[in-house]
């Protein structure tokens, strides 16, 4: 019915109680003030101002109509300002997933400062298995998902991290937990617990151990290392998993270096297909920082 600038001249009209005023305001010319003001009152079928010497006064309806159009300008300068928020990547979504150890690591971190620059950003984390984050990075169902393992898909971008090497973890008391790093020959009698679906590590260890006689019918295979770090810490074995947030999660673990080095790559992903969003930007600014500053480490 009525145009959002109609609406500002008319309540520049009744805050200055004059057209020229109005019109000095708002840089137009006061006949172009008062033709406004005309079809406005043609549009509502009543006079909205009483004119004489120079001076307009509102009429009743006028004060009326007023206060509804202060809830409008205040809901527009409410747009304005999250217009802006969005531009400095201070409001909005983020969406966000990764496997469980990460989102108690560094990526925890990371969020936790995001929110303190912008509290104002809503983020919702999915904690989930690594082939569910490549299918939701690469459908652009997430903003950025992060993982270690390398993640060769066609549908996403690649954003190394850092580099980090896997570590053995096992309960306080076991007899290796003095010894600050450990080597496949010293694992010969012990109970190995490995996370069976990370098949780039499964097979890097597989060749690790090629030289080691492993009594293969009493290793422990989980699909979780959360899980994996779980049972090494009710005493069922050794874990060998990749360290970020196992001290975070336990701990009382014991977690020592595994030698012959296997590094793995935590990275971040998105959809190839979809530009990525300022607010995903500087959340990957933000990861990017913190692994500086606080490079996870055993």
């Amino acid at each position: 019915m009525f145009t959002l600038r109609q609406l500002e001249v008319f309540r520049s009209v009744v805050l200055s109680g004059s057209l020229t005023a109005a019109g000095q305001q708002l840089q137009m010319s006061q006949p172009a003030v008062s033709k406004s003001i005309q079809r406005m009152e043609d549009l509502v079928g009543f006079v909205l101002f009483l004119r004489g010497k120079g001076r307009v006064q509102p009429t009743p309806e006028a004060l009326n109509l007023l206060r509804e159009i202060e809830k409008v300008f205040h809901s527009v300068g409410v747009v304005e300002k999250y217009a802006r928020d969005l531009k400095e990547s201070k409001a909005g979504v983020l969406t966000l997933a990764c496997t469980p150890t990460l989102s108690c690591s560094f990526v925890a971190d990371a969020i936790a400062r995001f929110r303190r620059e912008r509290p104002r950003v809503r983020i919702w984390l999915q904690v989930t298995k690594t082939k569910e984050i490549l299918d939701l990075a690469s459908s652009g169902q997430i903003d950025l998902g992060v993982i270690f393992t390398p993640g060769d898909h066609a549908g996403i971008l690649t954003t190394p991290l850092f580099e980090t090497s896997l570590v053995c973890v096992m309960a306080p008391g076991h007899r290796l937990a003095n010894q600050t790093e450990i080597k496949p020959s010293d694992l010969a009698q012990e109970v190995i617990i490995t996370n069976i679906h990370s098949e780039p590590i499964h097979e890097l260890l597989g060749e690790s151990f090629r030289t080691v006689d492993l009594d293969k019918n009493v290793m422990i295979g989980s699909n979780f290392t959360v899980s994996a770090c779980a049972l090494a810490m009710k005493g069922c074995g050794i874990a060998v998993v990749e360290p970020m947030g196992v001290a975070e999660i336990f701990p009382k673990a014991v977690l020592r270096r595994f030698v012959p080095e296997i590094t793995v790559v935590p990275r971040v992903i998105h959809a190839r297909h979809i530009e990525l969003s300022r607010i995903g930007r500087a959340f990957l600014r933000v990861m990017q920082q913190e692994v500086v500053k606080s490079p996870p480490s055993v």
